[in-house]
This record gives C-alpha cells, sequence and structure tokens, in this order.
C-alpha cells in the first residue's frame, strides 16, 4: 500500500537529523559515514555550498504528522550558455521511505525541475529516479552517459572483470597475471606503454580559474569557476576517500608551458576514477598520455571517466574501452536549446560540475 504525503517544502536546519536517518536507511551505499558525519556534510552541501539559493531549496516531503518522509537535494551552480551566465540546478541524494513511494516521488521531482533555474541536470541517478526523471519531462544525454575504460595492466583488470564470478580462479591467476602485465607494459613497441613527454605539478586553484577561459572553450554550455567556490569545491570531492587519494595535477609540455590540467582518484591495485580534466585543444593527447602514465607508475590497473565528447578521438586512439556502466547525465529545460546543447555535444559538462564528487556517491565505471 502506498501513502500520501501532505506537502512538498524546502529543506532547512532542523531538518538534517530526520534527513540523515532517512539517508542511512535508504541510501545504504554509504553505510560507511558515521551518523555525525552524515549529518555534518548534508548540512554543508544542501545548506553551506558557496551557491545557496534561497529560491533553490532542497525539497522534503512531510506526511500528515509533519515526520519527513522524502528528500531530494538540490545544489545551485553557475555555468554560461554562449558567454551569458545561466543558473543550474543539480539533482542528489533523491529518496523516498518505501510505503511513500511512487506519488511522492513525482511530486519531489515535479517541485525540483519546476524551479527558476535555466537548466537542472544529475549524473549520479538510479535506476528508479532516471524513471521518474524521464517522467516528469526530462531526458538523458546519450554522450555524456558514455563511459570509458584504459585498461594500464590489461590482464589484471581482465581478471578484476571476473573475480566476482570466480574468486578461486582470479587469485590462482593473479602472480601470472601481474608477470605478464609487466612485460606487455615494457615493452618498447607495445601499444599498452604508458609514456609521457610532459612533467606534472601541483594543481592550485588559481590555475584553474586563469586558465579555464583558455582550456574551456569550443563548447556553447560550459561551467563558470571562480576561486571561493572551486576551492570549497575540491575540499568536498577530496573527503571522498571510498575512491581512493584525489590527485590534483597540473601539466606542462616539454618547453614547460602551462597545456592542461587533470584531477582523479587514485586506486592503487585497482580502478583509479576521472574527475576532470581540461587542455588546450591541441595538446589533450598530451594531458592524457601523463594522466595515464602517473596512474600506471603508481600502481592503477586501469583508469576510467565518463566521456567528453571533445575527447573521444584522443581516447580512441590511447586503446580506451567504451561502455555504458555507470550513471547517465540526466537534464532537464524548459529553454530547448540547452537540452539540445547537452545532448548534441556543445556542452563541457564533467563530475565535477555534477554531484559524482560528493561522498555519498560510490559510483565508478
Amino acid at each position: 500500500m502506498t501513502h500520501r504525503v501532505s506537502r512538498i517544502r524546502p529543506f532547512v536546519l532542523g531538518d538534517v537529523p530526520r534527513v540523515a536517518e532517512l539517508h542511512e536507511s535508504i541510501l545504504g551505499g554509504s553505510r560507511r559515514l558515521s551518523m555525525e558525519n552524515r549529518r555534518r556534510y548534508l548540512g554543508k552541501v544542501f545548506l553551506e555550498n558557496p551557491w545557496y539559493d534561497d529560491t533553490l531549496p532542497s525539497l522534503v516531503a512531510e506526511e500528515g504528522h509533519g515526520r519527513i518522509v522524502g528528500f531530494l537535494g538540490v545544489l545551485p551552480r553557475r555555468m554560461s550558455w554562449n558567454g551569458r551566465s545561466i543558473k543550474v540546478a543539480i539533482g542528489s541524494q533523491y529518496m523516498v521511505e518505501p510505503h511513500y513511494r511512487g506519488l511522492t516521488g513525482l511530486l519531489l521531482q515535479k517541485a525540483f525541475l519546476s524551479g527558476p533555474q535555466d537548466l537542472s541536470m544529475t549524473d549520479g541517478a538510479s535506476h528508479e529516479s532516471v524513471k521518474l526523471w524521464k517522467a516528469v519531462g526530462g531526458t538523458d544525454s546519450p554522450l555524456h552517459s558514455i563511459h570509458w575504460t584504459r585498461p594500464l595492466r590489461p590482464l589484471r583488470y581482465g581478471l578484476s572483470l571476473v573475480s566476482p564470478h570466480a574468486p578461486l580462479a582470479a587469485a590462482a591467476a593473479a602472480p601470472f597475471c601481474a608477470v605478464l602485465d609487466a612485460v606487455a607494459t615494457r615493452l618498447r613497441r607495445s601499444p599498452l606503454r604508458p609514456t609521457t613527454s610532459a612533467s606534472g605539478e601541483e594543481l592550485t586553484v588559481d590555475a584553474i580559474v586563469d586558465y579555464s577561459q583558455q582550456f574551456l572553450q569550443g563548447a556553447a554550455l560550459r561551467p563558470e569557476y571562480d576561486r571561493g567556490s572551486l576551492k570549497w569545491l575540491l575540499e568536498m570531492a577530496d573527503q571522498k576517500v571510498s575512491s581512493g587519494e584525489l590527485r590534483k595535477v597540473l601539466v606542462r609540455n616539454a618547453d614547460a608551458e602551462i597545456i592542461g590540467w587533470y584531477l582523479y582518484y587514485l586506486r592503487a591495485g585497482g580502478n583509479s576514477e576521472v574527475l576532470h580534466v581540461a587542455g588546450r585543444p591541441d595538446h589533450l593527447g598530451a594531458v592524457l598520455d601523463h594522466l595515464f602514465y602517473g596512474a600506471w607508475r603508481d600502481g592503477a590497473t586501469a583508469v576510467s571517466g565518463r566521456l567528453e565528447p571533445r575527447f573521444f578521438d584522443e581516447l580512441r586512439a590511447r586503446h580506451c574501452l567504451f561502455h555504458g556502466r555507470g550513471s547517465p547525465v540526466l537534464v532537464h529545460s524548459r529553454r530547448r536549446e540547452l537540452v539540445d546543447a547537452v545532448q548534441r555535444g556543445n556542452a563541457l559538462v564533467s563530475r565535477l560540475d555534477g554531484e559524482w564528487w560528493m561522498c555519498f556517491q560510490d559510483g565508478g565505471s
């Protein structure tokens, strides 16, 4: 039996304890968070973020006695459309008690999508959230929903795919795979041998802000970064320790010119996930080469990320595998040209610009 809610209203500070309880009981993927940290993080992300806007609040659903039975987090962001600033809202952490699902979910989604934002997005949706999003007029972005993987130790990467189904056989084969991977990635003419002629150093907030206009160009829709909000964002992304150690690298070519940067979560002995990559259009391949070399040097089995269409040719040339594992990118707007820009690849939208960086999100490729 499905119960009804009495109202949808803005999320406020006093709601944090109850929403944290709801979050722990429904979204079990982040159970490693203590209740104290869960409360702190919910408040910090949805009430204390640097883009907070009273006209774009997170939402709660109440039943007749005032008990919260549903939540939808909303994170405002700034982007530009053909040089003009627009308001973007990221939907996140959708959750409803089982007996209230269905209509309550639709009401939460409708309330969110009817807000004053120019564009709504999410990139960490569950299967149920995808159905609700599309039921109220949203859609997906097929290009941005493609994921890629670059095997760095190909045999061990292949072994990681079969080990959940045949753990004993995988454990027995692991030593042989390690030896063969060492040979395959060190042969001078091997296509899987990671190499780079560039150098790297610690990436700073100032460098991203100073070079974003140069490196994040060539698309009608792109993010807007400023020092204060970007500092907050990177500090929050750094707390996603479940994905590994966040590496932030500025890349220079042989002439010491800055050609790009990347951010990724290093997981030695496993699959490392890319958060954001940027670079000069004529040096995107060199930035990727440095990323793959650094991850290989530091022990990663593979590197994965979500496709940004402008990187497709460079990723394909570097023997990356393309697949549909991972959450899709969902979009909604009353302005059809904004949805078209995302769906046609005329938008620079990385994992840094959605919800994937949150420590709630366990998603990988």
